[in-house]
C-alpha cells in the first residue's frame, strides 16, 4: 500500500468509526477494543505513531497523533494530520500539547509534576537544553517514575519540544529532606525553552 493510500485509509476508517470512539470516550467501564483498532489502523501507516483520545474543556473530542517522543516519528505525524478532514465534533492535534498543570499516570503510578526538579545547562550552539531531573522517590520504582516523568515533559513541555529542544537528559532520586539548589520546575523550563531556544 503506498504512504498516500495508507492515510486516506486511515482517516477514512477514523470518519467510520468516530462515533464509537466518542461512545468510548464517554464510558466509565471503557471496551478497549475500538480504541485498540485505532491504534492498529493508525500502526498500518507508520509504525512509529500513537494514537490519544481525550476531551476538552469546550466538549469537543480530541485526536492527538504522538510519535511517542520519537525524533523518527515526527515527519509522517505531520504528514497524516495535514490531510487529516475536518471534523464537527473532532479536534486533530499533532503531537502532544503543552500544559500547565497536568495530572498524569502511568501504569497507576500517580506523582504531581512538583515532585521533579530540574538542573539544566544551555547549549545554544546546539539549540538544546541538557537537564539533571531529579525525582522525588524515584528510587522506590526507577523505570515507570522515569516514564512519567517524560510524559510530564511531553505535557508541560510540550511533546515537540522534548524531541527537538531537550538533549542529554541524566535521571536522579531526589532526596525529600535535601533541595537542589538553583532547581526549576518544568513549566520554568518551558519558558526558558522558548525564551532561549527559538
Amino acid at each position: 500500500m503506498s504512504n498516500e493510500a495508507a492515510k486516506q485509509n486511515f482517516w477514512k476508517w477514523f470518519t467510520d468509526h468516530q462515533e464509537e470512539l466518542e461512545t468510548f470516550i464517554q464510558a466509565e467501564d471503557r471496551d478497549y477494543r475500538i480504541y485498540d483498532s485505532l491504534t492498529a489502523e493508525l500502526k498500518k501507516f507508520n509504525d512509529l505513531l500513537f494514537p490519544e483520545i481525550t476531551i476538552n474543556p469546550e466538549g469537543k473530542y480530541v485526536l492527538i497523533i504522538t510519535p511517542d517522543g520519537l525524533m523518527d516519528g515526527i515527519e509522517p505525524t505531520r504528514e497524516i494530520v495535514a490531510v487529516a478532514p475536518a471534523y464537527d465534533k473532532w479536534v486533530i492535534v499533532r503531537f502532544r500539547q503543552p500544559m500547565d498543570d497536568p495530572m498524569l499516570n502511568y501504569n497507576g503510578l500517580e506523582y504531581p509534576p512538583e515532585d521533579i526538579r530540574i538542573l539544566h545547562e544551555l547549549d545554544e550552539k546546539e539549540g538544546k537544553v541538557h537537564v539533571e531531573i531529579y525525582i522525588k522517590n524515584m528510587n522506590k520504582d526507577e523505570k515507570n517514575h522515569q516514564a512519567l516523568a517524560f510524559l510530564y515533559m511531553d505535557h508541560i513541555l510540550g511533546e515537540f519540544n522534548t524531541i527537538t529542544k531537550v538533549g542529554y537528559i541524566d535521571f536522579i532520586h531526589l532526596d525529600p529532606n535535601r533541595p537542589v539548589d538553583g532547581s526549576i520546575n518544568l513549566l520554568e523550563l518551558r519558558k526558558l525553552i522558548e525564551d532561549k531556544l527559538y
